[in-house]
This record gives C-alpha cells, sequence and structure tokens, in this order.
C-alpha cells in the first residue's frame, strides 16, 4: 500500500514546526511545497502568504537574494486581493530582503512605504516595529539625526510602552531641548 500524500495543511504545519526548531531551509522547502499547492489549487493570497513565509525563513537560513526572489510580487497580489495589513507585512519583508541584499536605498523605501500603509491600518505596534528598523538603516547609510528622529516616531506610536521605551523616549527628547525645540 502507498502511502498517502501530505495534505496541504500537513505541509504547512511541518514548514512551520522546522521554522520554529531553527531548520530554515528545512522550512523554506516546505513553504515552497505550500505556495506551489496553492498556486496549483489558483489561491494566490495563500500562495503568497506561504512566499512571504518562505522569504523569512530563506533571510534566517543566510540566503537573502532567494528571499527577495521570494517575496517579490507578494505585495501587488495582496493588494489585488484587497488584504491590505498583509500587503503591508509584504512591504516589510521585501525592505528587510532588500536590507539583507545590501540595497539600501530600496530597503529604505520599502521601510518608508511599510511604515506608511501600517499607519493607514490604525496598526501602531507594526509601524513602530518598521519604523526601528529604518532608524537602524538610517545610521548604517551615516544620518543618525534623523535615525533619532526615526526612533523617537517609532516609540511615540507604540500601544505599550515598557520601562526601557520610556527612558529611550526622555534620551530622544534631550538634542531637541538643549537646541530650544
Amino acid at each position: 500500500m502507498t502511502p498517502a500524500a501530505p495534505t496541504l495543511e500537513s505541509l504547512a504545519q511541518r514548514a512551520l514546526q522546522d521554522f520554529r526548531q531553527g531548520r530554515f531551509a528545512d522550512a523554506a522547502e516546505g513553504f515552497r511545497a505550500v505556495q506551489e499547492a496553492q498556486e496549483a489549487a489558483r489561491d494566490p493570497s495563500a500562495a503568497a502568504e506561504a512566499a512571504n513565509n518562505r522569504s523569512v525563513a530563506l533571510l534566517q537560513a543566510g540566503r537573502p537574494e532567494e528571499a527577495r526572489r521570494a517575496v517579490t510580487g507578494t505585495p501587488e497580489v495582496f493588494d489585488l486581493a484587497g488584504d491590505a495589513a498583509r500587503a503591508a507585512q509584504a512591504v516589510g519583508n521585501l525592505a528587510t530582503a532588500a536590507e539583507a541584499c545590501g540595497d539600501l536605498a530600496a530597503a529604505e523605501g520599502g521601510y518608508r512605504e511599510a511604515a506608511r500603509r501600517f499607519a493607514q491600518l490604525g496598526d501602531a505596534e507594526n509601524q513602530a516595529v518598521v519604523l526601528a528598523s529604518l532608524s537602524q538603516l538610517q545610521l548604517k547609510r551615516g544620518r543618525p539625526l534623523e535615525a533619532l528622529s526615526t526612533m523617537q516616531a517609532g516609540i511615540e506610536r507604540k500601544p505599550r510602552r515598557g520601562l526601557r521605551d520610556r527612558w529611550l523616549q526622555q534620551l530622544l527628547r534631550l538634542p531637541g531641548r538643549l537646541l530650544g525645540r
């Protein structure tokens, strides 16, 4: 008797399990199988979701170029489906992949776009995460004042600020006070 072919659900569960256990290359291959199955089922949104998951796994596996290729085009799929939240996340994933590939200009534009989209959705938590990534990128690009401003904006948008965030927020206000602003 031939063993039954894995179901789409079991493929997805296995890929997620591999990811959680740090087997990122295996997870990427699992998400590829899920993506291909969703494409065969003519479910572009589900296929794009699997592609995004694959991209994250590939980044964790140290394969940024493949990650970028995997996520390219997924924001548009979600936009066409009217899924603004997943489109914003996909734009952020694309920016992260661009940064990992060394394309800092594309990464910066992507982070700005993702932050704008999360703001439109009222998703302050994800907007704050993206702004923190943008701030770090601005530091890498030699723009510390802009990075401080972006970091402060990100902290201000966080719905819940811990002690570290409150302390950092006070510290970030110091240059403005010293300049009389």
